[in-house]
């Protein structure tokens, strides 16, 4: 967000916003498991967020999840914030966005046998939002497949592109339950987090994957259904569906 132009404000300036937190890894340039937040004030910050423990001879508060933690991420991070600066991560940014932009316009160009769009798009479109591709195979078109099956499918091209169920198990009663009023429970979706590191040639490979993907379950038609419905029954989209 900071190296975006003419967003709405979305940092301590609204009143509401009480801490920020970002993912040092996908967007910081940092090693995985990279992550920081910043509160407003302290009072913000929940007791029962910290764990106190006794450390050196004193009373050390601890935000992490066991206390004991590696700190080349915090380095490498405080390396690429001197190294990069506000003008090397603005460039890292547009190409982030660029290349985001690429593949999101590929997709809505991607077109069923009959004309009918591919995917939904669910991200917030080409500005004023993170470099993440969301979308969904297009619902009306009733395929036999869905995104968890597109998932696996792109892994025999080499790329992981994660798919999520839009529901969620309710304890109360133990039903399932979708995560939005418009759509049903056993809708799912994608998504493509692009990171600095994708080229635009790694991109063309990526969509020109997903429409091999998509042509070969195209091919197979309702026999797709029928050779992998038992397995996903089985796993509930837990295991592969190849």
């Amino acid at each position: 967000a900071p190296f975006q132009k003419n967003l709405p404000a979305w940092d301590f300036r609204l009143p509401t916003v009480l801490s920020i937190s970002a993912s040092g890894h996908k967007f910081g340039e940092s090693v995985c498991g990279t992550g920081w937040v910043v509160w407003r004030q302290r009072q913000d910050l929940s007791e029962n967020v910290a764990i106190s423990v006794s450390y050196l001879g004193g009373k050390a508060d601890s935000y992490t999840l066991n206390f004991s933690r590696p700190a080349s991420g915090i380095y490498v991070q405080y390396y690429k914030f001197h190294r990069l600066g506000h003008r090397g991560y603005k460039a890292l940014c547009d190409n982030r966005m660029s290349n985001a932009k690429y593949l999101r316009d590929a997709l809505k160009k991607m077109m069923h046998i009959d004309g009918r769009p591919k995917f939904t798009m669910l991200d917030a479109g080409d500005d004023n939002c993170l470099p993440v591709v969301a979308a969904y195979l297009n619902p009306e078109l009733e395929l036999p497949y869905d995104d968890i099956d597109l998932q696996h499918q792109m892994l025999q091209n080499h790329w992981y592109v994660s798919g999520y169920k839009m529901c969620f198990h309710d304890p109360t009663d133990e039903s399932t339950r979708p995560l939005f009023n418009d759509v049903k429970k056993s809708q799912t979706m994608f998504r493509v987090v692009v990171k600095a590191n994708v080229t635009r040639p790694m991109m063309d490979n990526l969509i020109t994957s997903l429409k091999t993907c998509i042509h070969d379950m195209d091919s197979i038609g309702a026999g797709f259904q029928s050779m992998h419905s038992a397995k996903k029954r089985k796993t509930h989209h837990k295991g592969h569906a190849c």
